[in-house]
């Protein structure tokens, strides 16, 4: 059996009383229709304005998007929310699914408040100030090793490391919310990395909330790089029978894609402004000269490409949307056990990755203390919590990619 084949699933958090997919259903009448907080929403046209994109919510179409909703969203969401007519009981009645809410999903709302309540979805100045200056700091030092010292090397590994801590944090001000948080991200995000932060938030989001659905995460679908499962003949690529070989450099180009992908879609979607915070960036590396600028680039790709897809490439794969928001995350995502203050730091938060997908919302350095409150939560409610150490997941990991080269 492959390392993510697991296919027992024992947990069943939402029930349909009617299908969804039925003629009679107007959901299957052009309509997009998402039930949150015990109402039916049509957001047929609203989805022409979601800064979100139209995409994440035609997947959520005719199912209970209560969890996501809040998952992904702000307050001032929330009261926009509130300003939005429901469907009529006659439609609810007569041409929607009835949902079901059960225990499981009550329980984990029930946590989400109580974490609330307790301050963890708090940010603190503190925090935020250390990271951007440490950010800043590692990026000026090898800076000053390449133009002072002439140590290129050295120049490239602290640099490297900038835009991979740079990463991380433009990943957490990218989910916080607020206008400060946003333009946080476009700063740090631009000046460093050169990525565009729309594009990112657009394909993430979806990923949080189908988290390793072939079909629909494009987080994971890597092929024909990398295949997570077993190809038809016409679509295989000799290759692939190398991937577990080749992963490594390959991982190291994931910047350079980001980076390229980036700027197609800021030029496309005339997101000029973005272009511009992306510009000091480009100029920095320039100066630096390509040997510096290529290396950092590289070695900072690869720090985060070897960590972001360990925790969930060799976990399940979904074949269907059908399951909840909870349960979702609970089968796909595992934890990674760091044992020292380096690697603590290395893995800069996605060793919290269950909580970070449970509360995507949620700081980065408040998940230390939410890991305990969520395993007892998962002991109580009888959902497997998974966690393994860091070299037990790469190892799985690269497990991984040798099943699906055969």
């Amino acid at each position: 059996m492959a390392p993510n084949g697991e296919t027992i699933h024992k947990i069943l958090t939402t029930t349909y009383r009617d299908d969804p997919s039925s003629s009679s259903s107007l959901i299957n009448n052009n309509r997009l229709c998402l039930f949150i907080n015990g109402k039916w929403y049509d957001l047929t046209q609203w989805q022409n304005i979601h800064p979100g994109g139209r995409e994440i919510l035609q997947h959520l179409n005719g199912k209970d998007a209560t969890d996501a909703f809040y998952a992904l969203h702000s307050e001032d969401a929330f009261k926009r929310l509130s300003n939005l007519k429901p469907c009529s009981p006659l439609q609810t009645q007569y041409t929607l699914p009835y949902v079901e809410t059960t225990n499981l999903t009550l329980s984990f709302r029930q946590l989400r408040e109580k974490l609330i309540k307790e301050g963890h979805f708090n940010r603190s100045l503190f925090w935020e100030t250390f990271y951007q200056i440490s950010v800043y700091v590692m990026c000026l030092l090898g800076t000053f090793c390449h133009f002072y010292w002439g140590y290129n090397l050295l120049a490239m590994i602290i640099i490297g490391f900038g835009m991979q801590q740079s990463g991380w944090i433009g990943h957490d001000y990218a989910h916080g919310r607020g206008t400060w948080m946003r333009w946080l991200c476009r700063t740090l995000s631009g000046f460093i990395n050169a990525f565009s932060p729309t594009w990112w938030s657009r394909k993430h989001n979806t990923h949080h909330i189908y988290t390793n659905n072939l079909g629909i995460d494009t987080d994971v679908a890597n092929d024909p790089v990398f295949h997570l499962f077993f190809p038809s003949k016409e679509k295989d690529f000799w290759f692939r029978a190398y991937q577990h070989y080749y992963f490594m450099p390959v991982y190291s180009l994931l910047y350079l894609s980001w980076r390229w992908q980036s700027i197609q879609y800021s030029y496309y979607s005339s997101l000029y402004h973005e272009l511009a915070f992306m510009l000091p960036s480009y100029i920095w590396l320039y100066m630096l000269g390509w040997q510096v600028a290529v290396g950092s680039v590289l070695f900072g790709g690869f720090l985060v490409a070897i960590i972001v897809t360990a925790t969930h490439q060799s976990e399940e794969m979904l074949n269907d949307s059908s399951r909840s928001f909870v349960e979702t995350q609970f089968l796909t995502t595992c934890d990674a056990r760091c044992n020292n203050f380096f690697m603590e730091w290395l893995w800069g938060g996605m060793q919290y990755q269950l909580e970070h997908h449970l509360f995507p919302t949620m700081p980065k350095y408040n998940y230390a203390r939410v890991r305990p409150i969520v395993q007892q939560w998962a002991n109580d409610n009888g959902i497997k919590y998974k966690i393994e150490s860091v070299w037990s997941i790469w190892q799985r990991n690269f497990q991984t990619l040798k099943h699906f080269s055969s």
